[in-house]
């Protein structure tokens, strides 16, 4: 039965990342599927059938998913920044905010690979309800801690671009 689940899983996980179109994504959510049947309490399988309902583009079914593992998980800093990512979709920022920084505080030791995504996530939300000076603190605060991040570099330089723009102002009544 583990074998079934775990394989189930590995399956899902193939067909996600392989993701050549809507065909391997619905083989994806029922290789998720057979792996919830055998075991509905694992949150590791209600976060991977967020992100094939995420990929398939359907928000709502993503979120009850990931819902689903932070019920399970709810320590769990993966599952809080699932939700936040699926909050964001859903532009429902403010919330999403609160789940990222649920996500920050739950951090584990075994959790490093999970923080330069944090970082973007937090950076994003940020950006998207209009609070640029500390998106710009938190890119800055990740590149800290990883500074050879393409991810968060990627994320600041819109910011500091604007930034720069809104520096020159046009002079009015001056020469053309």
């Amino acid at each position: 039965m583990q074998d079934d689940f775990d394989d189930a899983l590995e399956m899902a996980r193939a067909m996600l990342g392989g993701n050549e179109g809507q065909a391997d994504l619905w083989e994806a959510n029922e290789y998720v599927n057979r792996a919830l049947r055998l075991r509905p309490h694992d949150p590791e399988a209600w976060i991977l059938k967020c992100q094939v309902m995420s990929a398939l583009e359907d928000d709502a079914a993503a979120l009850a998913a990931v819902e689903m593992a932070v019920r399970r998980a709810p320590r769990s800093a993966e599952t809080h920044y699932w939700r936040a990512a699926i909050l964001a979709d859903l532009e429902r920022y403010h919330e999403a905010l609160l789940a990222v920084e649920r996500a920050f505080r739950h951090l584990g030791r075994n959790d490093d690979w999970l923080v330069e995504d944090l970082f973007f996530e937090k950076g994003s939300i940020l950006d998207s309800i209009g609070r640029q000076e500390e998106a710009m603190a938190t890119y800055q605060a990740g590149l800290s801690r990883f500074p050879d991040s393409q991810l968060l570099k990627a994320g600041l330089e819109p910011l500091r671009r604007e930034q720069a723009r809104r520096m020159f102002k046009v002079i009015p009544g001056g020469r053309q």
